[in-house]
């Protein structure tokens, strides 16, 4: 088997103060405890990385060099030591989830995936990667770079089994084991990731995964779709967004984004900026806390909601491109 990149002991305990893991529940092999803690222990690491890991592009708009680079010890430098607070997308979220959770010793792999677009009614080519873990007899997908609309617990690869998307509202989450209408082999089954916002709403596919192992040089390649195609709405949009808990309260407590509020609350929410606008979806319902029309008023929500900041250099890497926020109105 091929030597694998693992993080040392420092480095993972760098990464539990990145995700607010308290000290008593951190540990540094999963080798000798049992199978439901070891589940217990995927889902806690889980749940504290989507709160405090953003899932975001920024630096496709705010960065001078605008590389999205996958190898995990560059994710490790970008996402982890103080006072980072920067995620990544897909690639980088959950490759840098798959190398701590390698380096704990959990059984891992990664697997590649297509997102499904509503508008066309199509799934799109390899453009997003999920982890899958082996624990006991179960495989558990676990996906922690998929924005508001991820799962937000490990979850086992059962056929049409719905679970709670989030504890308080009606949404929920299943996994599908069919083939998808693109294909010409309507033998070959794949796993269907669906979403519902309600009880009576209608299943939704997110995207699709095929349960067969990439490696880190496939991550690599399909890390080009969302970096570099034009097609991308990665390369024209800017998006940022975290899990919330219930423990965080409104944004002006002082317990918003607090350690203890993410190690004590439950997942209730979602902050989620795109492009203009900041909003909140919380226990079912969604409020627009902003409208922005400037950089600066977004500038200063993503520090103010995120805690991101950027240098002048990164600050003005924005400026007269697409994706920059301007009362200049364009006419032809």
């Amino acid at each position: 088997m091929v030597d694998r990149l693992r993080y040392s002991h420092e480095q993972l305990e760098q990464y539990f103060d990145r995700i607010a893991l308290p000290k008593q529940n951190r540990l540094f092999s999963v080798a000798t405890i049992s199978d439901d803690d070891k589940l217990n222990y995927l889902a806690l690491l889980n749940k504290h990385n989507i709160v405090r890991i953003p899932f975001e592009n920024l630096t496709q708009h705010y960065s001078w060099h605008r590389t999205v680079n996958v190898r995990p010890q560059h994710l490790f430098n970008k996402i982890v030591p103080p006072p980072s607070r920067r995620g990544g997308y897909c690639m980088e979220a959950n490759s840098l989830f798959h190398t701590v959770l390698l380096s704990l010793g959990f059984q891992v792999y990664m697997a590649g995936a297509r997102v499904y677009s509503k508008n066309i009614g199509k799934y799109g080519g390899f453009s997003h990667c999920v982890n899958i873990v082996i624990i006991g007899n179960d495989r558990y997908m676990v996906d922690v770079g998929f924005g508001a609309n991820g799962p937000t617990a490990p979850a086992p690869l059962h056929h049409n089994e719905p679970r709670v998307h989030i504890k308080g509202t009606d949404a929920s989450m299943r996994f599908v084991h069919e083939p998808i209408p693109q294909q010409v082999d309507q033998g070959q089954k794949v796993w269907i990731y669906q979403h519902q916002i309600s009880s009576d709403a209608e299943w939704i596919p997110m995207y699709c995964f095929v349960d067969i192992e990439f490696l880190l040089e496939d991550i690599r390649g399909m890390n080009l779709s969302p970096w570099k195609s034009p097609s991308s709405w990665f390369t024209q949009k800017v998006v940022l967004s975290r899990f919330t808990t219930n423990a965080e309260g409104d944004v002006d407590e002082p317990a918003f984004m607090s350690d203890k509020a993410v190690a004590e609350g439950k997942i209730d929410g979602a902050l989620i900026l795109f492009q203009d606008t900041l909003k909140w979806r919380r226990e079912g319902q969604t409020v627009q806390i902003a409208k922005f029309e400037t950089e600066e008023q977004r500038l200063d929500a993503m520090k103010k909601y995120f805690g991101i900041e950027f240098d002048e250099e990164d600050r003005e890497a924005i400026r007269g491109t697409t994706s920059e926020l301007s009362q200049v109105a364009f006419t032809i």
